[in-house]
């Protein structure tokens, strides 16, 4: 039962992102969109949303997959905007959000996850 309810509120975010882009609500500055982010991520979401102690097996790949994408202060801000706003609309776990960068060791991807980040200030 949790299973599904993961793979369903990944749909919606997916989808709401997706909507939110062809909309135009969502600028996202930099090489990396939202919805990169949010592919990358949705491998780990049972970790982030608290229904695992752990990081899926497919996760730190696809946070890595992510992470050597990121190129520049753009791409950082542009990936800190979008979880963020995901964050805190699907009820992610900030202090698992923290933890991911470390246990994937990941590098460039390591932006702040809080509802109070001011993204134009990552670097």
């Amino acid at each position: 039962m949790a299973v599904k309810k993961m793979v369903q509120a990944v749909f919606v975010v997916g989808l709401v992102v997706t909507m939110m882009n062809v909309w135009g609500v969502v600028s996202v500055e930099g090489a990396i969109s939202c919805n990169q982010v949010v592919s990358a991520m949705t491998p780990c979401a049972t970790y982030l949303l608290g229904n695992a102690a752990t990081p899926a097996a497919a996760c730190c790949p696809s946070i890595r997959g992510l992470d050597s994408q990121v190129k520049a202060t753009p791409d950082r801000q542009a990936v800190c905007n979008c979880l963020k706003t995901q964050a805190q609309s699907y009820g992610v776990k900030l202090g698992k959000a923290a933890n991911l960068p470390g246990l994937c060791k990941v590098t460039d991807l390591n932006v702040p996850i809080s509802p109070n980040v001011d993204c134009s200030k990552v670097h």
